[in-house]
């Protein structure tokens, strides 16, 4: 029988990025994730599997800025299901403490960040 457990903190907070990975989504991740924190110290899962790369440069920027989150003290991690994410992970975030599937369904919370890399304009 399932009996919802009462979490210590506040719930974490996924925050899905969608589309292309360039500067103007993660200047939009950078922002979002200091506001979204804030002073209730809840935790920030960044989900990346609707995420398009160019590179691994773009890939180690994202993974750059999740570093300086929690350099500053904010419990940000990424929640990364694909191999390369996971190499990347490895590589650049050291011992990020592990998103677990019980962390995941304490998600109250969703925040989308979509982005496309095609540019129009109107007339």
């Amino acid at each position: 029988m399932y009996a919802p457990q009462t979490l210590a903190g506040p719930a974490p907070i996924a925050m899905r990025l969608i589309g292309l990975l360039d500067a103007d989504l993660l200047a939009a991740f950078a922002t979002l994730e200091r506001g979204l924190v804030g002073g209730a110290g809840a935790t920030i899962l960044v989900d990346v599997r609707d995420l398009q790369t160019l590179g691994n440069e773009e890939m180690t920027a994202l993974l750059e800025a999740i570093r300086s989150a929690r350099a500053q003290g904010r419990d940000v991690r990424l929640d990364a299901r694909s191999l390369p994410w996971r190499n990347l992970m490895k590589k650049n975030l050291g011992m990020q403490p592990s998103v677990t599937p019980e962390l995941r369904s304490d998600i109250r919370r969703t925040v989308i960040i979509a982005h496309s890399g095609r540019t129009t304009k109107r007339r």
